[in-house]
């Protein structure tokens, strides 16, 4: 048995982040394990055939003095800044992203339809639905052409039983005026919180997790975490045991919950924690093509629910006169030929790959627990076992720990505030 002041599960950006913020502090007294072989979590990226990967898509998106200072030290020279070319394909017609800024570019019918929903908007004061949301902020018309069919193939389930708990400091809400003008034309500012966003030069936004993980003394690979209990303070890290007096929490929270003994009322939280599982298809040809950031695809013709261009991110990504790409699909599918050939045609259809371009590489990647799904259970359960936790001197941290919807800052941050809370 070993003894330390502070275990920390998961090698991801925020365990990363925790460590790092502790030991910068002179506390050493800490051990994060991550039971793969690398660290980084979902934010790693790989390299295939002169091509640089992500797990599907992770940019950075700082909003913070400090969050802009401590990256810019990790990837000195290494950081570039890209303005956002993101788009919606819907009804055979490409429209700017964000969808409910850029109506002037729906085709007649829609931008009609999106008009007369914005006149007779119900009034919820208290949304109880993600619905009612969207309907209170945008109308019939806009939630009918975008809003219910992207959220639908997204989420798995229909926004009526939907939270909005999620939503609001990622979805642009313009005013009822604002919305009106941009029925005709286009607007003079930018908007959503990813206008810009910032990525490495070299080394895709892995390079972000192995400049930082270089910093971290106590971080042991390939180390998975059995079973824990909280009332003894005591892991179970294969066949060793470990004893702590404060756990740190990155990992899926439902995964979390499974793995603690002798807390039953915790465990059983686990079953009320729904998970949104992601299908990507990375996909690398050779030849020249139109430059964009994301598109999103809304309705149901369409497997795939975005589609990102990872050599837009860096030149360095794919090398000349070659592109490569992302494509997210729902979890329910599973890998074919079939599934490939018809991504294959649907993007060369809507002009994303021509006739033209070769294939050079292409793989899948299933990601089991991409999202946390906002039903409405999911924040009371979330808040009750983040206390119960928290009294047992155990804390959660980042988009997974707190089981949230949230962007690489804000794991960086909590990691951050985590520490402050240890010392």
């Amino acid at each position: 048995m070993i003894r330390i002041h502070t275990l920390i599960l998961g090698g991801g950006l925020t365990g990363l982040s925790t460590a790092y913020h502790l030991q910068q502090a002179g506390h050493s007294d800490y051990l994060l394990v991550e039971q793969t072989s690398q660290p980084g979590g979902l934010c790693r990226s790989f390299y295939k055939d002169g091509f640089t990967f992500d797990c599907s898509g992770h940019l950075l998106h700082l909003h913070t003095a400090y969050g802009k200072k401590w990256v810019r030290a990790l990837l000195p020279n290494n950081l570039r800044r890209v303005k956002r070319n993101a788009w919606v394909y819907t009804h055979d017609t490409y429209i700017p992203f964000p969808f409910q800024a850029n109506l002037y570019a729906l085709p007649e019918k829609q931008r009609r339809e999106c008009a007369d929903g914005l006149k007779d908007r119900p009034v919820y004061a208290t949304p109880s639905t993600f619905k009612e949301w969207c309907l209170t902020s945008f109308g019939k018309g806009i939630y009918k052409h975008f809003f219910r069919p992207y959220n639908t193939k997204l989420w798995g389930l229909p926004p009526s039983r939907l939270t909005c708990d999620w939503c609001g400091p990622f979805i642009p809400r313009p005013s009822g005026p604002q919305l009106q003008q941009m029925l005709s034309k286009k607007s003079t500012r930018p908007w959503g919180y990813n206008t810009y966003f910032y990525y490495p030069v070299h080394g895709g936004c892995g390079a972000l997790v192995e400049a930082l993980a270089k910093r971290v003394l106590n971080l042991r690979l390939n180390t998975r975490v059995t079973s824990i209990d909280l009332t003894t303070k005591t892991a179970r890290l294969g066949t060793q045991t470990v004893r702590f007096d404060y756990l740190v929490n990155t990992l899926a929270l439902p995964q979390f919950l499974q793995l603690l003994k002798n807390t039953p009322a915790l465990s059983r939280l686990a079953s009320r924690l729904k998970t949104v599982s992601v299908l990507v298809y990375h996909l690398a040809v050779r030849g020249k093509g139109k430059k964009f950031s994301w598109i999103y695809f809304p309705h149901s013709k369409d497997p795939f629910f975005r589609v990102g261009q990872q050599s837009s991110f860096s030149p360095y990504n794919a090398p000349k006169g070659c592109r490569s790409f992302y494509v997210e699909l729902p979890g329910i599918y599973a890998p074919s030929r079939q599934l490939e050939k018809q991504i294959w045609n649907s993007l060369l259809q809507k002009g994303i790959i021509t006739r033209y371009d070769e294939k050079i590489t292409a793989f899948w990647q299933k990601i089991p627990a991409a999202y946390a799904l906002f039903d409405k259970t999911h924040t009371a359960t979330v808040q009750k076992a983040l206390c119960q936790l928290e009294e047992l001197d155990c804390l959660c941290a980042g988009r997974y720990g707190r089981w949230e919807y949230s962007f690489m800052e804000t794991s960086i941050l909590q990691g951050r505030e985590t520490a402050q809370k240890l010392l």
